[in-house]
């Protein structure tokens, strides 16, 4: 009878070992921050978005600190902007010999996405043109939820079969906004420089916050012993406070054609940290205890914790046809490698696949995103304009970019945090707008955009064997520029 005792909470604990070993291996990719539409840092307005977001070389309306601070000296009277965004986000599910996990989700959300006030300075600074910004904008979102159901049995060394029932619950939401004073002035009459101070700082606004929740449940049946283990989790960061700086050039060596530079400079968020885990488990070995047992337990963090945006640089070229056609492209370039979080005893963790950064060994290599847009723009403008025809101007705007997100290509499914090679996913799309200026005063622009990636995000749960993902997500703009 002893060793039968012994026999059955032996199998207990094993059986609970590997139920907190399976409930871990499904959390770890979910650990990192989900941003829900394209990484890449970039503007904002329907105008630059009806063309693919190739604004940088361009940059000539009241969202110009957004795409190029220095374009902003293209302004030849007081303008204020106001945007408004909806995004919806579809994914697919699927897994290699995992039916179950097949399964299709989707979220979508709507907000006020940018603001400005740009005012060309009445005077000469330095003998030279001039002009100053004020902007809101919000550059990213991390809304983001889904369910998963995985089965997964084999036998143990002994021959015992083991078969575990996962079922996990993820929400994330939240997002962060900056406030932007801007300033441009001409270097020559080709030649300007701009700079923009973000200030990512709580406002009446936005608020500067994200928050998961995760719960899991797992049922395993270990021979006689029949398992439950539920675990949920609630991390929240709050009141996160930055700044960074972005300069841009713009240089239009000719009437047709002009040349853009933007760089964001990397930089270091504080932000408040809090972390509240429940535990419970139950153990029914039918054969020994037919009432069963169970243990409930947890934990709790609260800590200050620094968040690292990495930097990025874009450069854009544009080419004037006449006053009807233009036609732009835009390469930008960021490098996640420098996108962490670190702890309070100054442990680093990447917020792509939450591998430690300061373990050689395991960390991941991420190798740089890249973006390519290309979009075009038409101006209805009559062939005999006059002052009455010109009182409402029809635009039509399209293009295609290549989108890259980091990722993890080859992560090792057994270990926390995967040591794999940093191979970015691939998004593609396209983009269609249209835009009405009424009397020279009000310009109102609408831009669909969709992009697609098949195949990817397969390091996002890396307890899944042959976890992959598809995404289609949908971005809508609507925005007002008026001129006083």
């Amino acid at each position: 009878m002893r060793s039968e005792t012994k026999l059955s909470r032996s199998r207990r604990h094993i059986c609970l070992a590997l139920c907190l070993f399976s409930v871990l291996a499904l959390q770890v990719g979910a650990q990192e921050l989900e941003i829900s539409v394209s990484p890449s840092p970039v503007g904002s307005g329907a105008r630059a978005a009806g063309m693919a977001d190739a604004f940088v070389a361009i940059a000539d309306d009241a969202t110009a600190a957004s795409w190029n601070p220095a374009g902003l000296v293209q302004l030849e009277r007081p303008e204020v902007s106001i945007v408004g965004s909806f995004n919806a986000a579809e994914d697919e599910f699927s897994a290699f010999l995992h039916d179950e996990v097949h399964a299709k989700h989707s979220d979508d959300n709507y907000d006020l996405n940018y603001f400005s006030i740009a005012y060309p300075v009445p005077f000469l600074v330095l003998g030279r043109n001039a002009c100053v910004a004020l902007n809101y904008q919000r550059k990213y979102d991390f809304s983001r939820s889904f369910d998963l159901e995985y089965y997964t049995a084999f036998a143990t060394s002994r021959g015992t079969p083991l078969t575990m029932a996962y079922h996990m619950d993820f929400e994330q939401e939240g997002g962060l906004s900056a406030l932007t004073p801007a300033f441009a002035i001409e270097l020559t009459h080709r030649l300007s420089l701009g700079l923009s101070l973000n200030l990512w700082h709580s406002s009446f606004l936005s608020d500067n916050s994200w928050e998961q929740d995760i719960a899991t449940d797992v049922v395993s049946i270990f021979g006689p012993t029949v398992s439950f283990s539920h675990s949920d989790t609630h991390e929240e960061y709050s009141d996160f406070s930055g700044e960074n700086l972005t300069a841009g050039l713009l240089w239009t060596p000719t009437d047709k054609w002009s040349f853009g530079a933007r760089y964001d400079s990397a930089f270091t968020g504080e932000v408040d940290y809090e972390r509240m885990t429940l535990r419970m488990d139950s153990t029914v070995p039918s054969t020994v205890m037919p009432w069963g047992w169970s243990t409930l337990g947890g934990d709790a963090a609260k800590e200050t914790r620094h968040v690292r945006f990495p930097d990025s640089m874009a450069l854009g070229i544009a080419r004037r046809f006449n006053d009807r056609l233009t036609l732009s492209l835009d390469v930008t370039r960021t490098d996640w490698d420098d996108y962490y979080v670190k702890d309070e005893v100054g442990n680093r963790f990447s917020l792509v696949d939450f591998s430690n950064i300061n373990d050689p060994w395991t960390r991941t290599n991420f190798d740089p995103t890249y973006t390519v847009r290309f979009g075009t723009e038409y101006v209805f403008i009559p062939k005999r304009p006059d002052e009455e025809s010109l009182d409402n101007l029809w635009t039509l705007r399209g293009g295609l970019f290549y989108d890259e997100e980091p990722a993890t290509s080859k992560p090792n499914k057994w270990t926390y945090a995967g040591k794999g090679s940093g191979d970015p996913d691939k998004f593609y799309g396209f983009a269609v707008g249209c835009g009405l200026l009424t009397h020279q005063r009000v310009n109102i622009d609408f831009a669909y955009q969709l992009r697609y990636g098949h195949d990817v995000n397969r390091d996002f749960l890396r307890g899944v064997s042959g976890f992959k993902e598809d995404v289609l997500q949908h971005r809508c703009l609507l925005s007002a520029v008026i001129y006083f």
